[in-house]
Parts: C-alpha cells; structure tokens; sequence
C-alpha cells in the first residue's frame, strides 16, 4: 500500500495545487490530509474558513483516490460537516481501506486559543473508545503528534506533542502514525515498534508518500516547486 500525505495546507490554495499536481505523477492508493486546512489567523475577504476547506477538499479529491482527512487546531469544529458531506471525514472514526484500519483523532492543544483543540483526557478517551474498534493491521492518524519525539520539539527545545496519542502508539502498537502541526520539525522517527512520520507543512510544498509491505514502512518526504 502507498499513501500520499498532504498536511498543514493553512489555506494556500496556491501552494495546495502545485503539491497536487506534482502529486499527480505519483503512485499511491489512498491520500491522507491531517488537518490545517484553513488557517484562523488570515482569512481572505469575502471567505469563510469552510468555504477554505471546502476548497481545499476539493483540490484534494483531484486525483480521483480515496481521501480521509482530520482537522487541525486551526479548523473549526464544524469542518467536520464539510468532511461528512465529501464522504472523507476520520475524525473519532475507524475506517478500514487496503487492509488497514485507519483510526483518526483531529484538533491539538497550544497556548494560542486556536479553534479546534481536544483536552488530553478527552484525547485520552476518544483514542481509547477508537482502539477497542481496531482489529489486525492498523494506522493512526493525528493532527497532533507523539510527545517526547523529534517531531514535537519547538525551536525552544520544548516538547508540545500529546502524551495521549504516545500512550496509545506505545500501548496499540500501529504499523504507521501520521501527525503533522509542528511545521519546523518534519521527519520519520520511531516509537516503539510505530514508525511517525510528518512531511511537512504543504503551504510550504512539502508532502510526503509512505509504502508498506508487509512489515516495511519507507516514508518519503517530497516537495514541489511553489
């Protein structure tokens, strides 16, 4: 199975369809978007954040492939209703594709007041109640990455992942955990036996493409020209 990752798009509708296309020219089955489609801080005139996302939902359906998407801090709570309209929506659902489960839990918690963020215990929870519904091979989809990882470090050298999401990767044990958020700190890392990985903010070009065979997992990271 290969997955295409477009994450932290913040509204760029611009920068979102020069990763698109160059997405195009690649191979993969399913695509992945976790969260910051719309960005609360710079809302063009005339906009609203769901009519962003809405846009940027559609440039992702472009290549035709199977789309599940999460918000991000940014979102507001009701993007979910665009993702239910599309068919895409993951967040605090178990979807199963390509023999995977995929289980996705949006929103992250910062010190900014931002639109969409889940306390830890509700975190804890949700990822909890999504864990019992997860049988055989699965992925773990978050906007918020692992606490205590190289891709929650803040150029303050200070950790701002979710302990939440790091108990449930130590404990469940998923193949892959996609995250995205914090856009200094791109990478693949390993916790446990889950390999985590983040490509990077799309706003900025960046995209990712992950293969899995059978215990292998090889993450890519991509940019396009913008």
């Amino acid at each position: 199975m290969r997955i295409l990752v477009i994450a932290d798009v913040h509204g760029n509708f611009e920068a979102l369809q020069k990763v698109v296309d160059a997405a195009l020219e690649e191979d993969f089955d399913l695509l992945i978007s976790p969260g910051d489609f719309t960005d609360m801080f710079d809302i063009p005139p005339n906009f609203t954040q769901l009519d962003i996302a809405d846009i940027v939902v559609q440039k992702l359906l472009i290549p035709n492939k199977p789309l599940l998407c999460i918000p991000g801090n940014h979102d507001p709570y009701e993007i979910l209703d665009v993702f239910d309209d599309y068919g895409v929506n993951l967040h605090g659902r178990t979807i199963k594709k390509e023999g995977f489960t995929f289980a996705g839990w949006g929103g992250a918690a910062t010190p900014f007041n931002t639109l969409f963020e889940p306390a830890e215990d509700e975190t804890n929870a949700a990822l909890s109640n999504l864990t019992k519904k997860v049988k055989g091979k699965w992925i773990l989809v978050t906007h918020a990455p692992p606490k205590n990882t190289t891709l929650d470090v803040l150029e303050s050298n200070k950790h701002v992942g979710s302990g939440a999401i790091r108990n449930t990767i130590v404990k469940k044990k998923p193949a892959l955990a996609i995250s995205a958020h914090i856009h200094e700190n791109s990478g693949t890392e390993k916790v446990g036996e889950t390999t985590i990985f983040y490509p990077g903010p799309a706003y900025k070009g960046f995209y990712g493409l992950v293969a899995i065979e059978g215990k292998s997992v090889k993450c890519d990271i991509k940019q396009a020209t913008i």
